[in-house]
């Protein structure tokens, strides 16, 4: 019964494409724990400090945060994790008694599947478009786990690109970082110089709501591609998507966002039950599901 069940949930706008569900209540079935996760779709007119204090209420067990709320979330915890302070970007909160502690999963999940790849960014630079909660946390992770020589930023937003750089800058002196506009004159030589090339914005996502947006992050015939480039996509529905194909295609390196899903995913299922994600199981229940949603 329901009732029996310790409640866990995706709160975001236009969600219906998510995996979360699928992920976390495999996992749980797997390891007999009585959780059940579920979507909770929230419109932007919506007051988000109502929507929490009504997960306290209900005395739901936690909660994974999406676009647009990982940066709008923080306002309305009661208390913040040191990364999750750090980034000011939250993606996993925990009830604890009544109090909503905000996490930061995503900065660990972006950096597992880039690891095997750390002699390749350190040193070099690195391009990465989007400026949102996600941008946050990839930045973070960078900073964190590799030495980039330096982290170009592309956004459409240049105030929140600004905010994103002097947030680190505040932080880290010695980070070098800068921020473009998408029409850069310049972003083409930008992306030929770069040996990492991430997307950390919805571009590509197989989602209502995303049909306006452009397909393509940058022209395909600039070939800014080389088999020494890495392309890491955040996107993992499609697992192959614009952005990967045209890196694949031309002999890059490419991360499917759907490495970074399971890999934030685990360390959300660790937070809310205690336990380690039985990560090769919920990995064959993804791709079954993928393969099914594509044949």
């Amino acid at each position: 019964m329901l009732s029996a069940k310790k409640v866990l949930g995706l709160i975001g706008y236009q969600i219906g494409y998510s995996l979360s569900p699928l992920m976390h209540n495999v996992a749980a079935e797997y390891l007999g724990l009585p959780y059940v996760y579920t979507l909770f779709e929230i419109h932007p007119s919506e007051n988000l400090g109502t929507v929490l204090e009504g997960a306290k209420i209900l005395g739901l067990a936690g909660l994974n945060v999406t676009i647009p709320y990982k940066e709008r979330v923080v306002a309305h915890l009661d208390a913040l994790s040191a990364e999750a302070a750090e980034i000011q970007a939250v993606n996993t909160i925990l009830n604890q008694g009544g109090q909503l502690i905000g996490y930061n999963t995503d900065i660990y999940g972006f950096a597992e599947p880039l690891l095997p790849f750390k002699s390749d960014v350190d040193g070099k630079e690195v391009v990465v478009f989007g400026a949102g909660g996600a941008a946050r946390a990839v930045v973070q992770a960078l900073r964190q786990y590799f030495k980039p020589a330096h982290i170009h930023l592309v956004a459409r937003d240049e105030a929140k690109a600004e905010g994103l750089k002097e947030t680190f800058k505040r932080r880290s002196k010695s980070l070098s970082i800068s921020t473009y506009l998408f029409d850069a004159e310049n972003l083409k030589t930008i992306l030929k110089h770069a040996r990492l090339i991430v997307n950390a914005t919805p571009i590509g996502t197989e989602a209502a709501g995303t049909a306006s947006k452009p397909a393509n992050l940058f022209p395909s015939e600039w070939n800014v591609w080389s088999p020494h480039t890495i392309a890491y996509d955040l996107v993992y529905r499609p697992m192959l998507t614009p952005f990967l194909q045209a890196a694949q295609e031309a002999g890059a390196k490419i991360i499917s966002g759907f490495e970074m899903l399971i890999a934030q995913g685990a360390k959300s299922f660790e937070i809310w039950t205690g336990k380690a994600m039985p990560r090769e199981t919920v990995r064959q229940a993804l791709l079954q599901a993928l393969q099914q949603k594509q044949s």
